[in-house]
């Protein structure tokens, strides 16, 4: 007998207790079929069918996305409704510019399939939607650069991060793409380059939900050169917004200075590509006498150790 037992301990615990395990499902089952024969009273959530946007409008405001009803119906067809969300509630829209308040109703509920037998006794809520619909509206925008490029130390970048397209279309409410005057990239650093590279950036939309862009994304290219410094002697100044009337002479007549940047835009750098000059409309109180000079500037390129840093301003009639 020990044995036996013993045997019996051995096997896997659905073997050991099968039939008291169907059994118990069966005695289950039975109920189930009875209680799910009788009629009940059920609060239940349905979700909310939003009509298409027609193509010219858009729906601006928050509209919730379920509704709570009571229903009734028999318990089977109850369950179906919870397990297959045979169901909805449908809102009826007058399409339009303007603000405006839906009150759906227990008649807008649409039962399908096993739910079809049930009765929608009351819509719970949502009693009343405010919606705002607004005209769509396109405009062609620029895109904005939002990368960050650190080179490493002896490196510089070269011009401006080429960004492809550099036009974007941004489609939305109106009242929110007038306000626009850009689409920027999202915000992106790279560190430690020493060598040109290309790459893809998305496009931030100001409003993910309601402005979509095309394209929305957008390829750049950084071009990364050796730093070079070269001091560069001998740059003519002369002198704008004179007086009616009058030529100038200015005195020292040429400044020098150091330019810094990629080695492609310093090597051939001369006096002739750099243009400096004195405003003298900036020197009224002075007159000239101990006037700045400015530096017109070139893409790429930083200028340092300006010398002779103030000149004088002599003024002959013509």
């Amino acid at each position: 007998m020990q044995k036996k037992s013993s045997a019996q301990e051995k096997q896997p615990f659905f073997q050991r207790y099968k039939i008291h395990i169907a059994a118990t499902g069966f005695a289950v089952l039975i109920w189930f079929l009875v209680v799910s024969n009788d009629i009940y009273d059920h609060e239940i959530r349905v979700p909310i069918d939003i009509p298409a946007v027609q193509s010219h409008y858009i729906i601006t405001s928050e509209l919730p996305t379920e509704a709570r009803l009571r229903v009734r119906g028999q318990g089977m067809a109850l369950l179906a409704l919870r397990l297959f969300r045979e169901g909805r509630l449908e809102l009826n829209m007058e399409w339009g510019p303007g603000e405006r308040v839906l009150h759906p109703r227990a008649q807008d509920v649409i039962l399908s399939g096993g739910a079809h037998a049930i009765s929608v006794l009351q819509l719970l809520e949502p009693q009343e939607i405010p919606v705002v619909i607004e005209e769509l509206a396109s405009r062609i925008l620029p895109i904005g650069n939002r990368m960050i490029v650190k080179p490493m130390a002896g490196y510089a970048v070269v011009g401006d991060i080429a960004i492809d397209p550099s036009e974007v279309v941004a489609r939305g409410p109106n009242s929110l793409i007038k306000k626009l005057t850009a689409i920027p990239t999202v915000e992106r650093t790279f560190d430690k380059v020493k060598s040109p590279f290309t790459g893809e950036i998305l496009l931030s939309s100001p409003d993910p939900r309601r402005i979509m862009l095309q394209p929305g994304r957008a390829t750049f290219r950084v071009d990364i050169q050796k730093l070079m410094e070269k001091r560069i002697e001998r740059i003519p100044v002369s002198v704008r917004n004179l007086p009616p009337g009058f030529r100038a002479m200015v005195l020292p007549a040429t400044l020098s200075l150091v330019a810094e940047g990629g080695v492609s835009l310093i090597a051939p750098l001369t006096e002739k590509e750099i243009s400096a000059y004195i405003d003298y409309a900036r020197q009224p109180e002075t007159e000239g006498q101990n006037a700045p000079a400015y530096i017109v500037p070139l893409p790429g390129v930083r200028y340092r150790d300006i010398s002779p840093k103030r000149f004088k301003v002599i003024l002959e009639r013509e």
